[in-house]
């Protein structure tokens, strides 16, 4: 069970629902993947593939995350220039593995008008996009 199900409307129609396993990086990892889609175009499938980052500046809710103020970590796909851009403004820069956030945003995306519906699943870890 995740606490994030997120319900999109648009127009006050179902538009998009999404959802993420990885505890208290959730709300972020959904943030930048409807920000994604919304905001840059991108389909349910690039945007959950798009490169993350994600926080540890918070009291961990429910396991054993160190507590780390101020530390962003940021996968290794996200350019060397925004990294060092991020570092300048103050973060202190924690580089992951290429896939390394801990999320794995899945999607489902309605258009209204042509019927369509699509998905995107996160290869971050076991999850798929199936349509009939």
């Amino acid at each position: 069970m995740t606490l994030t199900p997120t319900l999109v409307l648009k127009d006050g129609q179902p538009f998009m629902i999404l959802s993420t396993p990885g505890g208290d990086n959730q709300d972020q990892a959904l943030l930048q993947v409807l920000l994604n889609i919304i905001e840059f175009g991108m389909n349910p499938q690039e945007a959950v593939e798009a490169p993350r980052f994600d926080t540890q500046h918070y009291v961990s809710s429910f396991d054993n995350h160190e507590f780390l103020a101020g530390v962003l970590n940021v996968e290794s796909r996200i350019s060397a220039d925004i990294i060092q851009k991020l570092g300048g403004r103050g973060h202190k820069i924690k580089i992951q593995s290429a896939w390394g956030t801990g999320s794995s945003p899945t999607v489902i995306m309605y258009d209204g008008k042509s019927g369509v519906i699509s998905g995107g699943a996160d290869p971050r870890r076991g999850r798929y996009a199936v349509a009939w």
